[in-house]
């Protein structure tokens, strides 16, 4: 399973790191799940970044995700480019209440955690595309039992992107006015010819089915952040 991530020349779009900046980013602990100084660098530097551009830019190969977490002290502080979709948001720990925790699944299936600083309209089930930051890996202990590691990544509002439409209306809501005109203009024409009544019941348990799939894609992660991000993982895994 891979996350792929751009490495990207973004020039003004990130201030650059002052040595003393990268000083401290280079103690953060990896593993640990709390936010320290390396955190507090990268949040005050995201403050200085301007909005993400339209235009293209340069980039390398892609970073295998699995190379990230191995070797997080190699790309600490990195510029980099990521998408997915938004699974879950929530305020960052205290004294971070200002910064939002967003659980982001890559189009590969694969989660991991965006720190957010700034305010933002953008809101769960949305697409997005940001200009990041990379700041460690926090392994959290899921349902199963097991030790996962994750990447995390610090952000401007303003160097985000998203899909207004999927931001609004997520398609399994689209899906539900088409299916249920669909159902009731098949049972108006059913109803006139009783042979085809167990065609009409046929029909009816396929809305139920539609109905159920749409709730289990529009349900609420688990608040705890491992459990979360370990159901994340394990739906990732059922897709490969």
């Amino acid at each position: 399973m891979h996350i792929f991530l751009l490495f990207c020349i973004f020039g003004v779009n990130f201030p650059p790191l002052e040595e003393g900046e990268a000083s401290r980013l280079a103690f953060a602990l990896d593993g640990r799940d709390s936010l320290d100084d390396g955190f507090a660098v990268l949040v005050e530097n995201s403050k200085g970044w301007l909005p993400i551009s339209g235009q293209s830019t340069d980039s390398v190969e892609p970073t295998v995700f699995l190379e990230l977490v191995e070797d997080p002290a190699k790309y600490r502080g990195e510029e980099l480019s990521i998408s997915g979709v938004i699974e879950q948001q929530s305020a960052a720990p205290p004294p971070w209440e200002f910064v939002m925790e967003w659980f982001v699944r890559d189009e590969s299936g694969v989660p991991f955690v965006l720190y957010v600083v700034g305010d933002t309209d953008i809101s769960a089930k949305a697409n997005i595309v940001a200009n990041v930051r990379f700041y460690k890996t926090v392994d959290l202990t899921g349902r199963d039992g097991q030790v996962r590691s994750f990447a995390t990544f610090v952000t401007s509002s303003k160097a985000i992107k998203s899909d207004a439409l999927e931001n609004i209306f997520p398609l399994p809501l689209l899906l539900v006015p088409v299916v249920v005109v669909g159902a009731m203009v098949v049972f108006l024409l059913s109803r006139k010819k009783a042979g085809r009544r167990l065609r009409v019941r046929n029909v009816s348990l396929h809305i139920d089915e539609v109905i159920d799939a749409v709730d289990d894609a529009l349900m609420d992660l688990p608040d705890n952040p491992a459990d979360a991000l370990a159901l994340l993982h394990e739906s990732a895994e059922e897709l490969t």
